[in-house]
């Protein structure tokens, strides 16, 4: 390691910064700012400043890069993870040390378990304070103390936390190695669609260090899947297309990390193109392929799927099984029912045809040799599938006006051709799998790590993303009641940043999903209620020091409109009042009044299976 200079004294908060290379060489925060801003679609950074990563956002100004402040760092993780899901590159999240980092550490182990590509900064105290043998005595701020009072604190006991939710993570403590060390935490970033952090010491971001790497080896490729023409490649490729061609009933089943490499999603609806052959998406999947394509088929989910959907799939004899993500609820609690033999696997990191595995070899370049080197004429015609695929329970009664199974309904033909919708872990999710989604409707939603409130501030950084990129979509927030309560802090961002979201808040009283599993009328499932309704005239001041109301005359313009929907009247009139783009240049919010206990058939299902317990809410809706 270099010399530690004396740097105990925070930096100044007024800098001086080049905004060219002097000698090939720059201070390392403008350069990681501007390292950044080369890497594909990222124009804007997440978090919260704090006195130890305030001289690192000094630089950020060197750039175009944009700041979004975050509310607190749990919601700027989220709002970072969602940056990425729908860019499919970079969401960059900064936080300081201790108290900042472990807000964030939830977001950023959701993005580990969902693969979202998450780069975590975290502004550290100076190399002098971490390292010298007197000064590692002291007792910083931020910092939890040693057990024995005796002992020396750990300088670094957050960052030992972050070694089973990211793919690296490195100290930046030596300028002649910063630059090459920023380049390989983004690099393994998008190797293994993975959260990556960046520990950064608070005087390294003045440190003078060699910039060439911006000119000689720039980051616009980063994102890239290196085309391989190595001999497994090949050998895997030929494998799958001989049992292709010898198949009778070949599918196509896509799963969500198809989603996160460059390329996947466009390579696999051009195999489906190319072949015709059925294809199904899994829960995590959804909207990863074409669903008014005439080869779609549906969600398979195990035995949560839609009746004939499931027997469909089974029937197959040779399933090529698309960026697989295996765990409980995307398989239907493990209920997945094909054989070893039926079925080719092809991940990110392995290939497993039949029983055998190939590692190392990437689904990303055997789907490029496919279509590069299939022979349709050798590929079985596509014939019917044998199953009707029809709805389970196309109706569950409410003792509200609106029950979800309307709701679903009317959401299904809401939706209309490039909506981005974003739904919150809750009942109204076990749901979605029925709709067959319009020409390149975008979902996104947390199907695994289910953190409730994820969505919320996840959809700021969705919009964000889609205002970066020029999008004229409209984005779509389904959120729910108590889930919003946990991050309702980020609703403030949406007009703050000139976002206008259609956000439908489904009021159902508490935590429904919970009861459901156990505890129908326990108030550990209740929640305060509060007046939705209301919410956004906490953003109608004006934002001067002097907090005065905006005029009665801005008032009436206001950024959004907001209504109680409680009929199916209501809930129709909302929906074709923004399909016929009535407010359309405002945030539309619609709080959509549900009974406790109402949910899709297929949470019930699940129920029935023996999955959860069976309640008596269970019982009577299976009944």
């Amino acid at each position: 390691m270099a010399p530690i200079p004396d740097a105990s004294a925070p930096t100044p908060t007024t800098i001086t910064t080049s905004t060219t290379m002097e000698n090939n060489t720059m201070k390392f925060g403008e350069y990681l700012f501007k390292r950044l801003a080369q890497v594909h679609s990222v124009n804007s950074i997440f978090g919260v400043p704090g006195d130890f990563n305030l001289g690192l956002l000094d630089h950020l100004y060197t750039t175009d890069l944009q700041w979004i402040g975050g509310c607190n760092e749990l919601n700027s993780g989220y709002s970072a993870d969602g940056y990425s899901r729908y860019t499919n590159s970079l969401g960059v999240l900064i936080t300081t040390y201790g108290v900042g980092e472990l807000s964030a550490i939830n977001a950023v182990a959701g993005a580990f378990a969902e693969y979202s590509k998450v780069l975590h900064i975290v502004g550290i105290p100076t190399r002098r304070a971490m390292f010298d043998n007197v000064e590692k005595k002291k007792h910083l701020h931020h910092l939890v103390p040693s057990l024995d009072s005796l002992e020396d604190s750990d300088h670094f006991v957050y960052t030992k936390m972050v070694g089973g939710i990211s793919c690296i993570a490195k100290t930046i403590t030596n300028p002649a190695t910063a630059a090459e060390d920023v380049d390989e935490v983004i690099k393994t970033i998008f190797k293994h669609s993975r959260p990556g952090y960046l520990f950064l010491p608070l005087d390294m971001a003045d440190e003078i260090i060699d910039a060439s790497r911006l000119i000689t080896e720039p980051a616009v490729d980063f994102h890239r899947v290196k085309i391989e023409e190595e001999a497994n490649t090949k050998l895997v490729g030929d494998k799958i297309l001989s049992k292709l061609y010898n198949s009778k009933i070949p599918a196509f089943l896509a799963d969500v990390l198809v989603r996160r490499y460059d390329q996947g999603v466009e390579l696999l609806r051009e195999l489906v193109n190319t072949t015709n052959i059925h294809n199904y998406t899994t829960f995590m999947g959804k909207s990863i392929l074409n669903e008014y394509h005439p080869s779609f088929v549906g969600d398979y989910i195990g035995i949560e799927s839609n009746k004939g959907v499931k027997e469909n799939l089974e029937s197959s004899d040779c399933i090529l099984y698309f960026g697989p993500h295996i765990n409980e609820i995307n398989t239907g609690h493990y209920s997945f029912d094909f054989t070893e033999e039926q079925s080719i696997l092809l991940h990110p990191d392995y290939i497993k045809v039949g029983s055998e595995l190939f590692r190392g070899v990437h689904m990303i370049n055997v789907m490029r040799y496919l279509l590069s080197n299939i022979d349709t004429s050798r590929i079985a015609a596509p014939v019917p599938v044998p199953y009707h695929v029809s709805p389970r329970y196309p109706n569950i009664p409410s003792r509200s006006s609106i029950s979800q199974s309307v709701l679903l309904k009317k959401f299904e033909s809401f939706l209309q051709e490039g909506d981005v919708v974003v739904c919150e872990t809750g009942s109204f999710m076990f749901g979605i799998p029925d709709f067959r989604f319009k020409t390149d409707v975008n979902y996104i939603a947390q199907g695994f790590y289910l953190s409730i409130g994820m969505a919320l501030p996840c959809s700021v950084g969705v919009g964000i993303a889609m205002k970066d990129q020029g999008s004229k979509s409209r984005l779509i927030l389904v959120e729910g009641d108590g889930s919003a309560q946990m991050t309702i802090q980020e609703l403030s961002s949406f007009p703050h940043y000139g976002l206008k979201p259609i956000i439908f808040l489904l009021n159902n009283s508490g935590y429904t999903v919970e009861r459901i599993i156990r505890g129908e009328n326990q108030t550990y499932n209740d929640i305060k209620p509060w007046n939705w309704s209301k919410v956004f005239e906490l953003f109608e001041y004006d934002g001067t020091a002097e907090g005065k109301l905006i005029s009665e005359k801005a008032k009436q313009n206001k950024h959004c409109v907001s209504s109680i929907v409680s009929s199916e009247e209501e809930l129709s009139l909302a929906m074709t009042s923004v399909n016929s783009k009535v407010d359309d240049d405002k945030l539309r919010f619609f709080e959509v009044i549900l009974d406790k206990l109402d949910c899709p058939w297929r949470f019930f299902h699940m129920n029935n299976y023996r999955l959860f317990p069976l309640t008596d809410a269970g019982s009577k809706a299976l009944a």
